[in-house]
């Protein structure tokens, strides 16, 4: 596998439905990311990683790492080709990577966030996805929030973002944080 700069084109910011083969992908970066990096698990989250939702087509991973810095596993993570990006999303309690591959003849970006085990970065996404799994009315809400966002302006992450917060918002509700 080869390891490429983000794609900042606007074609992968589009919404579009659920695709299959976003497992296979994930799939395959999982592999070269445990072939350099033992005791790293990857997950895929994120709407790609939900079955029939639709959303942007790119892979979003959290990186479990029992590495007290994740900075020292970020540069791990850098080290095999992955790079960073200037994004709001990349703190010190949540470090972040990204880069694209080329599956089956189509490009991927590949978001990944390194955390610890149990922390809300990992527990939330998964019970995030379970949440938009189970409720055909919170996906739904979702999906529109989507449209709206994407309509306003594809180009920009944080309006992106900020049109989704509400909903988020209602979804993070339904979460047992027990």
């Amino acid at each position: 596998m080869k390891l490429e700069p983000f794609d900042e084109g606007l074609h992968h910011r589009h919404i579009v439905a659920f695709d299959p083969v976003y497992g296979e992908v994930f799939a395959d970066v999982q592999a070269f990311v445990h072939q350099f990096l033992e005791g790293v698990e990857l997950m895929h989250i994120g709407s790609t990683a939900v079955d029939g939702l639709r959303g942007k087509p790119m892979i979003d991973a959290v990186a479990i790492t029992a590495r007290q810095d994740l900075r020292d596993e970020q540069r791990a993570f850098e080290r095999m080709g992955f790079q960073r990006r200037p994004v709001w999303v990349d703190k010190d309690e949540k470090p972040y990577v990204c880069a694209s591959v080329v599956h089956a003849g189509r490009r991927f970006n590949i978001n990944v966030h390194i955390c610890h085990r149990g922390d809300p970065v990992h527990k939330d996404s998964l019970a995030f996805m379970d949440i938009l799994a189970r409720r055909p009315d919170l996906r739904q809400k979702y999906e529109e929030a989507k449209d709206r966002a994407h309509a306003i302006d594809p180009g920009d992450p944080q309006v992106y973002n900020k049109e989704k917060e509400a909903v988020i918002r209602e979804i993070e509700a339904q979460i047992d944080h027990r």
